[in-house]
């Protein structure tokens, strides 16, 4: 986007929506930990990714055909391999969702192919700062994206975003999930690297920060 378009539509710098993101979540924060609110701040939860990827996407400056079609590669592919996922028990593992994540196609909530793309987007960003290959950066995003889903887990167990079938998650979760980042990594690097769009870096940080300690605050508040 050019900078005259940016002044034109009034798009805040990357500064007031890393302050805006910081106090975000310390309120979702205190809505998670705090019982009336509770349910309530369940029910946003497909709304935060939504804004969270608008946010992102507003100082997105490569929008060319092959990066827009990368994308969507990512987002079918994305919500297509959680469809399969449900349905089969392959590759991560049985699981099934519940209505919490809205609106769902065939049992899968649309919002997790979004969510596949943000992730991706986000340590695309980050591992470009990586003095190497493209492969070793696909390898380090791949990684992040893992820990990202460690952190996650938990999380969504307890809101009840999803449920695993034996109750424990599985270890081929894991892996799949950082297989199937690095070859979505792979594919971006097809795209010039952003890193100018820095918010991808913030969101993933802060959020990552956000799932880390509201498990750490649950479990000492089951104590």
């Amino acid at each position: 986007m050019s900078t005259e378009r940016k002044k034109l539509l009034k798009i805040p710098g990357q500064d007031k929506i890393r302050s805006f993101l910081m106090s975000y979540y310390m309120i979702g924060f205190a809505g998670f930990v705090i019982n009336h609110t509770y349910d309530i701040f369940r029910q946003l939860i497909s709304a935060s990714i939504l804004l969270s990827v608008i946010l992102m996407m507003l100082y997105h400056r490569n929008w060319s055909s092959r990066f827009l079609a990368v994308s969507l590669i990512i987002f079918v592919f994305g919500w297509g391999i959680e469809l399969i996922g449900t349905k089969t028990g392959f590759p991560f593992g049985s699981y099934s969702y519940t209505r919490l994540l809205v609106p769902l196609l065939g049992g899968v909530p649309l919002i997790l192919g979004l969510n596949w793309f943000f992730l991706v987007y986000c340590t695309f960003i980050i591992s470009s700062f990586i003095p190497s290959t493209n492969t070793v950066r696909s390898l380090a995003g791949a990684l992040m994206m893992t820990a990202y889903d460690l952190l996650l887990e938990p999380f969504a167990t307890h809101t009840g975003m999803w449920e695993w079938e034996a109750g424990t998650i599985p270890l081929s979760n894991y892996i799949s999930w950082f297989v199937i980042s690095f070859i979505f990594l792979r594919l971006m690097y097809i795209n010039k690297p952003e890193k100018q769009n820095k918010t991808g870096i913030f969101v993933f940080v802060f959020q990552a920060g956000f799932f880390a300690a509201l498990v750490l605050t649950w479990k000492i508040m089951s104590l």
